[in-house]
């Protein structure tokens, strides 16, 4: 079992509005400091709060646990920044859904009273690699929940051909698609009709968006499979909602199940389809 809990003197904060989340940061900072650690701010939030701050790189050097406070999107965020990285992440909870994130400002302190225990688990999910090509060169890109081929203007629609390893096998017309990883599958994708994966799954899924064709229809991919997308049409990249490329600028994107992961700090009596119950409200009755 992974020790992180031993010996753990520097927690690393990761928080998009460090003004907003301020009243957040002194509870955790002061639950922390009541068993001997320190918190260390990335210098952007730190900034905000007139302290002393490092970037990222840094950060995740100083702190082997980084803690995200906020929503979804800036777990999403962090995690990105942690791909490949020893570096651990953990989620507290003080957005709206809160799909991703384990624990709330409110059950902090009881979790971390048993995390320092050793009374917890760590999930590795694995990301997508989208790999933009042009000419000889390959730039690199990794996504923890999607990557969405787009149209860019709202009154055209996109025309986007699939390649899946080296075969043409798919013309998707409509207004996109979505190439989700499986953690991310309860995101844009589900919105979309896509299907729900359970998170460890190595598997992908592709999903078309708003299809011009009733027999377009998601589909899922092992691992072992690539599928490489080219268009002629003003298309949008967009990874994980936070990263942006122009298609035309490249002649294709190829888009994977990456070798790299993140290191998920859970808590140890997490319920994955128990959070679906609640979050989606499966088997209530709101009438």
């Amino acid at each position: 079992m992974t020790e992180i809990h031993k010996n753990l003197k520097t927690i690393g904060i990761s928080t998009r509005n460090a003004l907003e989340q301020k009243q957040a940061i002194k509870i955790i900072e002061k639950i922390l400091n009541d068993y001997g650690i320190e918190i260390v701010l990335e210098s952007r939030a730190a900034k905000e709060l007139g302290l002393i701050g490092y970037s990222f790189e840094e950060l995740i050097k100083k702190a082997p646990l980084i803690i995200s406070i906020g929503g979804d999107g800036n777990f999403i965020a962090t995690c990105r920044k942690c791909a490949n990285a020893s570096t651990y992440v953990f989620g507290v909870h003080t957005g709206h859904l809160g799909f991703l994130t384990d624990v709330t400002l409110e059950d902090f302190k009881g979790f971390i009273s048993e995390f320092l225990k050793g009374n917890y688990t760590v999930e590795r999910p694995y990301m997508l690699e989208a790999k933009f090509k042009k000419d000889d060169k390959i730039t690199k890109k990794f996504a923890f929940n999607d990557v969405v081929l787009m149209r860019r203007k709202i009154d055209s629609t996109s025309h986007i051909e699939a390649f899946l390893n080296d075969k043409h096998f798919n013309s998707y017309y409509g207004d996109g698609v979505i190439v989700s990883s499986a953690i991310g599958s309860t995101a844009y994708n589900m919105s979309a009709g896509g299907a729900i994966i359970y998170p460890l799954c190595e598997v992908f899924s592709l999903t078309p968006v708003c299809s011009h064709s009733l027999t377009q229809r998601p589909l899922i991919l092992p691992k072992e499979f690539k599928v490489e997308f080219k268009s002629e049409d003003d298309v949008v990249v967009l990874i994980d909602g936070q990263d942006r490329s122009d298609l035309k600028n490249y002649s294709s994107v190829e888009i994977g199940i990456s070798d790299v992961w993140v290191n998920l700090v859970r808590h140890k009596s997490r319920d994955y389809f128990g959070v679906l119950k609640q979050k989606l409200r499966w088997g209530h009755n709101d009438k």
